[in-house]
């Protein structure tokens, strides 16, 4: 009987592996009749956009909600401090911010026989905690998204200028761009122009905050110590202290701190004010200024006598930075690029040829500037029939732009549409131009390529491996880090946009929109705001951009594809796609 079920055993065996065996030589032949050389090969073919650049006059900087992770959590950043690109210029980056204690607060009331004991500002940093001290526990931190260790000063106000919610005009949230702050600036230092207080020669310190306060319920004696990441903190001296006693705790039961709208027609902000201590150098931070706050520190009485005899207790009110946050940035560029060019005249409209094209491509963050890319927009030639005419190589033949087109006039998509092809991946590489840029650590090392109608990413971003504990190497399949030499000179950027271009191809609904091409502080942000550019008559259009290059601060110049531009250099979109041999 054992020896009938072994023989049955090996029996089904054999079987199962000559199936095998035949299903393996059946899918070989077949697939070599779909796929091998006899009736498939694989092409490339080369697209050449135009491209060309865009100065930013100016950007929406008021309510950049900046999404990093998926999961729809997000936080604001504002950058606080000077920047001095080597190709670009000196930027200054000042902050007008609202402050409103939290809505439960109102009406504001201090209690019985209110003391005002000390007012703080703490405007906590970006940072990592690297280390803490089993014995001491000291903390040592690193500062995340620092830039520059030269001083700059820092002068901070009490504001006068009154930041609206909505525009009168037509109701919509409203918006404040990098450049109102010149003509309010004014305003947004309250009264006599007094400073809360001023650090002459400002550089952030990585040190953890130590407070110490009266010892607690412990068994020792000493002070207790509060320990906390690295923070601006500022305690207000006389007369300022005095000033916001007589502007809070003097007006209780005033209607200015009845409810939120009064207070903030009352108390309309806190101005953040950035200046060069030496020309041409400073430092640049990133910060959450919703994170910050002023707390005024008091003491009242209490209603009765407590059981350990205490008559007082300490109590706060915390004004958090809140609602209207706006960005100021002053830009004062370099008179001339290494090639003797001058940027702001460079990128004028009457200079930048939107029909054939630039040899530069501008990128820079802030109000800086962006590169448009007009992929298969150029006319072809067709015969009398609407068929195309093609050059020796298969490939069209472009003509100039009708000054009439009409219906029978055809583009590069019109081309490749009708062509039989499946795309397996299309790409471009964006070169640095070296002669025009300083190399090394201030080269951004990421750009974004975006819908420039609506400033959204391409379908490929939204494909692509997420990083968010590390943005910078987060999403590169689609947007490759620069690429740098031995002597960490930026050669290139990679894009890939294979599932773009198959969508585009595929999909006749689509439009083929123009792609814009921005430097990007963090290539996981999504949000867009507006930026305002010139048109051809100079009048200001608005544009919406993506806010991650909004926040950013960096800037290069990479090559266009103009026939002045070295071959290996130009951009072009190479893409590689398997055709019928009969096609």
């Amino acid at each position: 009987m054992k020896l009938i079920n072994i023989v049955t055993k090996v029996a089904v065996i054999v079987i199962a592996v000559f199936t095998m065996i035949s299903c393996d030589n059946d899918f070989n032949s077949v697939g070599s009749e779909i796929i091998g050389d006899v009736n498939f090969e694989d092409k490339q073919y080369v697209a050449k956009p135009i491209t060309y650049s865009r100065k930013l006059e100016k950007v929406q900087t008021s309510d950049l909600i900046i999404q990093q992770n998926q999961d729809g959590s997000s936080f604001h950043a504002n950058i606080l401090g000077l920047y001095n690109d080597p190709v670009y210029g000196e930027s200054t980056y000042s902050v007008l911010s609202q402050a409103l204690p939290a809505a439960t607060s109102f009406p504001i009331n201090f209690g019985d026989n209110p003391v005002l004991d000390s007012v703080v500002l703490n405007l906590p940093y970006f940072s990592e905690l690297l280390t803490t001290n089993i014995d001491t526990d000291v903390n040592t931190y690193r500062l995340d998204s620092i830039y520059g260790n030269q001083p700059v000063k820092l002068s901070v106000f009490q504001s006068n200028y009154f930041l609206r919610d909505f525009d009168p005009e037509s109701s919509d949230r409203q918006i404040y761009y990098s450049d109102d702050l010149k003509s309010f600036e004014t305003s947004a230092i309250e009264g006599d122009g007094v400073p809360l207080f001023v650090i002459e020669s400002y550089v952030p310190s990585a040190a953890e905050t130590v407070l110490l306060s009266p010892d607690g319920s412990d068994e020792g004696s000493d002070p207790d110590i509060t320990r906390s990441e690295p923070a601006l903190r500022v305690v207000f001296e006389e007369p300022i202290r005095t000033k916001f006693e007589e502007q809070f705790l003097d007006k209780v039961g005033s209607a200015e701190l009845s409810n939120p709208n009064n207070f903030l027609n009352y108390f309309r902000g806190i101005y953040f004010k950035i200046e060069p201590v030496v020309e041409g150098t400073g430092n640049l931070i990133y910060v959450n200024m919703r994170s910050g706050n002023i707390t005024l520190h008091y003491t009242s009485d209490l209603e009765a006598d407590s059981e350990d005899g205490e008559t007082s207790e300490q109590r706060e009110l915390v004004l958090s930075f809140t609602n209207n946050v706006i960005n100021a940035i002053d830009r004062v560029p370099l008179p001339a690029l290494p090639s003797g060019l001058n940027i702001e005249e460079q990128l004028t409209v009457s200079m930048q040829d939107s029909i054939n094209g630039e040899n530069n491509l501008y990128l820079k963050g802030g109000n800086g500037a962006y590169a448009v890319i007009d992929l298969f927009g150029r006319y072809v030639e067709t015969d009398a029939n609407g068929d195309f005419v093609l050059n020796e190589n298969g490939d069209p033949i472009f003509v100039e732009t009708p000054e009439n087109p009409g219906n029978n006039d055809k583009t590069e998509l019109d081309f490749i549409r009708a062509q039989d092809w499946l795309v397996n991946d299309a790409s471009f590489r964006v070169y640095v131009n070296q002669s025009e840029v300083v190399p090394g650590a201030a080269e951004p090392e990421r750009i974004f390529i975006f819908n420039a109608e609506t400033g959204q990413p391409l379908i490929d971003h939204n494909n692509d491996l997420v990083n968010t504990e590390e943005p910078v190497n987060s999403r590169t399949n689609h947007l490759g880090r620069i690429s740098r030499d031995s002597d960490g000179k930026g050669e290139f950027y990679k894009i890939r946009l294979t599932e773009y271009i198959i969508s585009l191809i595929n999909d006749e609904e689509i439009d083929n929109i123009k792609l814009g091409l921005s430097v990007s502080q963090n290539v996981n942000i999504t949000t867009s705001a507006i930026g305002v550019v010139k048109n051809k008559n100079n009048t200001p259009k608005d544009k919406v951009i993506p806010t991650s290059s909004i926040i950013s601060h960096e800037g290069t110049i990479l090559y266009g594809n103009t026939e002045d531009v070295p071959d290996s250099k130009r951009l072009k979109l190479d893409i590689f796609y398997t055709a019928s041999k009969n096609n």
